[in-house]
């Protein structure tokens, strides 16, 4: 397994292969909120997936909708891994290596976009709301996912996770961003302490299970130390001061 993973993503890709959602959502939110992300879209239609990972929040679109559906991300294992689960029409996905800013676009707008937990593909929430929103026509909607603070961070929790207190805003700061971007904001949600505990919990799993059939891997050490590091900051702190916020966006 190992060897055929690119090693910027090594850590990241082992630690979140038993991982549909490459975010802290339960299937059921995940069903809820691309139901209303697909409504009304028809087959001329293309969503984007920015940042898609394994792309099945976009494959559960095509499943609900007619539309066509573009994935785009720089990890060339998830991708191989979203081949692999669709069992579809194979013209009606695409999936693209490449890094999201620089994707060929097709000459039309896109009907949706979906970016879950990948805004740092745009550089920031605030440019990932702006670029999307020229991305989109009109009527277009936005699922747009990232962290906020429930609580303000403790210095600790940020040395351990090398996280700066400006990173994230609340949950209704977040919101009102996208207000102030021109969209309008027609739903929102978070992720619930047993979808938290769900995700990091097969995270650990999945990398302590890997490093203990793979005990000579030459990152063995340093991704152990890892892991244990950062299950342990999320379960002291994380898990009380951590949020994840899903917003869904309508460009008028």
């Amino acid at each position: 397994m190992s060897s055929q993973i690119d090693n910027r993503f090594r850590f990241s890709t082992i630690a979140h292969r038993d991982h549909e959602y490459l975010s802290p959502l339960s299937s059921d939110k995940a069903l809820q909120l691309i139901r209303s992300l697909c409504d009304g879209l028809n087959n001329d239609d293309i969503v984007l997936d920015a940042g898609c990972g394994k792309a099945a929040l976009l494959r559960k679109a095509l499943e609900l909708s007619p539309c066509s559906g573009v994935g785009v991300d720089i990890n060339a294992s998830f991708l191989l891994g979203a081949r692999e689960e669709w069992r579809g029409d194979p013209g009606r996905l695409r999936l693209v290596e490449s890094a999201v800013l620089e994707h060929p676009r097709p000459h039309e707008a896109y009907a949706a976009v979906l970016c879950v937990g990948s805004v740092h593909a745009f550089g920031s929430f605030d440019q990932c709301l702006q670029i999307c929103f020229e991305w989109l026509k009109p009527g277009g909607r936005l699922l747009i996912a990232d962290g906020y603070w429930k609580q303000p961070p403790r210095a600790d929790y940020l040395a351990a996770i090398d996280g700066t207190h400006d990173e994230f805003g609340t949950h209704a700061q977040n919101a009102e961003r996208a207000r102030a971007c021109g969209y309008v904001v027609l739903r929102t949600a978070t992720s619930s302490d047993d979808e938290w505990d769900e995700y990091e919990g097969k995270y650990s799993n999945a990398m302590m299970r890997y490093l203990g059939d793979h005990p000579d891997d030459p990152e063995a050490a340093a991704f152990s130390a890892r892991m244990q590091n950062w299950h342990m900051a999320y379960l002291k702190w994380g898990r009380s001061t951590l949020g994840f916020g899903y917003y869904l966006l309508m460009k008028p």
